[in-house]
């Protein structure tokens, strides 16, 4: 996402972050569906 656009979500109270963030996932837990993900 280009910093425009972030910036312009952020202004409207949106917040921009990672999936891993949003379902509060551990770095192993992350790095699982990321392989997952590319195994695809």
């Amino acid at each position: 996402m280009n910093s425009a656009k972030k910036k312009r979500l952020e202004a409207k109270g949106w917040k921009v972050g990672s999936a891993a963030e949003f379902l509060n996932l551990s770095s192993k837990e992350a790095s699982y569906v990321e392989l997952k993900r590319k195994s695809r």
